[in-house]
């Protein structure tokens, strides 16, 4: 496939908190405030396998096999909200929090597959996102949006804009797109020079 595989899964973890028909989460450190993990999930025959962290107000995932480089996050919550939406009660895993990792997982595989099937228009909106960047601060440098300047959050607008309009999809969180895009851009820029995947082959055709 498009993306090189990692070795292997990461078969080590200090306790199985749960195991639903959407993932299983994998315990590595906990407290009553917070879950630091793993998550894996299958789809299509493929085992996917992403870091996890936990709080009462947030969640953030990033993928670790079969690539690096995927991140998403559920929204955060305001203190005012927590005593009804948590995400983690006294440590365990609450039915919002669960459903928030679901959605989650369907960001990593939405990306995971556009990535994987159409590298050359991935890189063409990141290319017109970058286009408004440019206008907007000279500095930026391509790949390299940092998300703490000014016009990072307009820029990852319009870059999850565009991806909603061509490949109908909304990406949870827009920053984490951005991101997700910028470090598989920096980590694999030779699979968007030529190639078009076929799944486990590579092909030379011009996506």
């Amino acid at each position: 496939m498009f993306i090189q595989h990692n070795d292997s899964v990461s078969p080590i973890v200090t306790s199985l908190s749960s195991h639903s028909d959407d993932f299983e989460l994998l315990i590595q450190s906990k407290s009553k405030n917070k879950i630091h993990g793993k998550i894996r999930f299958q789809y299509l025959q493929q085992k996917f396998e992403a870091g996890i962290q936990i709080t009462a107000a947030s969640i953030q995932i990033q993928s670790q096999y079969p690539f690096a480089g995927i991140q998403a996050s559920a929204p955060l919550i305001e203190n005012i909200e927590l005593s009804e939406n948590a995400y983690l009660v006294n440590g365990s895993l609450t039915k919002q929090g669960h459903q928030n990792i679901s959605w989650l997982i369907l960001d990593c595989i939405h990306l995971y597959n556009l990535l994987r099937l159409k590298p050359g228009s991935i890189l063409e909106l990141y290319r017109e996102a970058f286009s408004f960047a440019k206008e907007q601060d000279a500095q930026s440098v391509f790949g390299q949006i940092q998300l703490e300047s000014p016009i990072a959050h307009s820029v990852a607008k319009l870059l999850a804009q565009k991806m909603k309009r061509k490949h109908k999809y909304q990406f949870g969180n827009t920053l984490d797109l951005l991101a997700s895009i910028q470090h598989i851009l920096g980590t694999y820029p030779q699979q968007f020079l030529a190639p078009k995947t076929i799944v486990g082959n590579l092909v030379p055709v011009l996506s």
